[in-house]
C-alpha cells in the first residue's frame, strides 16, 4: 500500500487545488449568492479581464465533458457515463501506477487522477462541473476551464512525452533479483 501512497498524495493535493480555485471563483465571480444554482445555464458571473487579449475569469457551468460534449443528455446519462468513465480511470491509473516507476508516467497519472476526481466531485455535488479559466484571442474563444481541467491535459501531455522519451526504458531498466533468476 505504501507505494500508493504518492499517486494519493498528489491526486489528493490536486483535488484540494481544485476545489479551492474554484470556491474563490465563485466568492469572486457570481453575481446572485455565494451558493450556485442547481442548474448550469442560471449562473451569472461577473468577468475580470487578466489581460486586454487573451485571458479572462469567468463562472461558467459545464454539464457535459471536454468542449460540453454530452451536455445535451440527461442526468441520468451523464451520471452513469460520466460516474463510469471515472471509475474505469480510477482503477486503470492505479493499476498502471504499480505497473511503473518512471517519474514523469507517475506524475501523468497523479495528475490526471486529481483531476477526474476533482471535476467528479462537482458532478456529484453540483450536476455540473465549474469551471472559470477562459482563453480567447479575438473572436475565437476556447472552452472555459478549471484546474481539475489542466491536470487532465497536462497528465495525459505527461504521459505522451514519456511514450517518446522513455519508450524503451522499462526493458532497458534493471530487473530485481527475483525476476532476472525466472
Amino acid at each position: 500500500m505504501r507505494r500508493y501512497l504518492p499517486l494519493f498524495i498528489g491526486a489528493a493535493v490536486w483535488i484540494a487545488l481544485d476545489q479551492w480555485t474554484k470556491i474563490l471563483a465563485v466568492e469572486a465571480f457570481s453575481l446572485t449568492d455565494p451558493k450556485l444554482p442547481v442548474e448550469a445555464h442560471m449562473i451569472r458571473t461577473d468577468v475580470m479581464a487578466v489581460t486586454e487579449s487573451w485571458f479572462n475569469l469567468r463562472l461558467a457551468g459545464n454539464t457535459g465533458a471536454a468542449f460540453s460534449i454530452f451536455g445535451d443528455l440527461s442526468g441520468t446519462a451523464r451520471a452513469l457515463i460520466f460516474g463510469g468513465v471515472t471509475i474505469i480511470a480510477f482503477v486503470a491509473i492505479v493499476h498502471m501506477w504499480g505497473q511503473t516507476r518512471l517519474k514523469l508516467q507517475q506524475a501523468g497519472f497523479i495528475l490526471l487522477l486529481g483531476g477526474a476526481i476533482g471535476n467528479a466531485i462537482d458532478r456529484l455535488r453540483l450536476g455540473y462541473v465549474v469551471d472559470f479559466i477562459q482563453w480567447y484571442y479575438k473572436d475565437f474563444v476556447w472552452p472555459t476551464f478549471n484546474i481539475a481541467d489542466v491536470g487532465i491535459c497536462v497528465g495525459i501531455g505527461l504521459l505522451f512525452v514519456d511514450a517518446i522519451v522513455n519508450r524503451n526504458a522499462e526493458e532497458r531498466a534493471p530487473q530485481p533479483a527475483a525476476e532476472a533468476s525466472t
